[in-house]
């Protein structure tokens, strides 16, 4: 399957990056694992429907795996339900949110991001990534990826010029890619 743009995370900073590449007239594909909250009894997929209704594909209870790098851009996504045959596409927008989507995860030593192993914020020492208050500001809450001042995902450093991030994954003070602004330029 081959798309102009494929999100990954089908929460509300995906689907607004979805609606907006849609708007773009771009073939837009949303990869949506996880729970998704309703807001005041509201059904929780609304957005998703949404999506679907404006010419999104959706793949709901999809997650994705792993990434296949070509010459340093990312070319397609391997997820659970498709492993054997890759979404492609132009640009990738990275929506995962944090640890509790399973856009974050952690070890007894480092957080990570799972499906790429894109760069992360985080500090050192466990102790450190939580405070003994619970009502407390939490300091796990400002960990997330790295990006460049245009929202491409930083992996040692560099930056990714296909693959964007936005929302929750991001690490505080990351820039959130503009969707209205996300080039084709590293288009095939």
């Amino acid at each position: 399957m081959k798309f102009d743009a494929l999100i990954i995370g089908g929460g509300r900073s995906g689907s607004a990056a979805g609606r907006a590449l849609l708007s773009r007239g771009l073939h837009v594909c949303v990869v949506a694992d996880g729970l998704h909250l309703g807001v005041d009894g509201a059904d929780p997929y609304a957005h998703l429907n949404a999506l679907a209704r404006e010419g999104a594909t959706v793949l709901r209870g999809d997650r994705a795996l792993r990434g296949i790098w070509e010459e340093g851009r990312l070319r397609a996504v391997q997820t659970v339900k498709l492993e054997d045959e890759p979404i492609e596409a132009s640009v990738f927008v990275l929506a995962t949110g944090k640890f509790f989507s399973r856009g974050l995860l952690s070890d007894m030593e480092r957080v990570y991001e799972p499906v790429f192993g894109a760069d992360v914020s985080f500090l050192s020492g466990r102790s450190n990534w939580y405070a003994a208050d619970f009502f407390a500001p939490q300091p796990f809450l400002d960990f997330g990826v790295q990006t460049d001042p245009e929202g491409h995902v930083l992996f040692g450093g560099v930056p990714c010029p296909n693959l964007y991030a936005v929302g929750g994954i991001l690490a505080k003070g990351a820039a959130a890619a503009d969707p209205a602004r996300i080039s084709l330029s590293t288009q095939d």
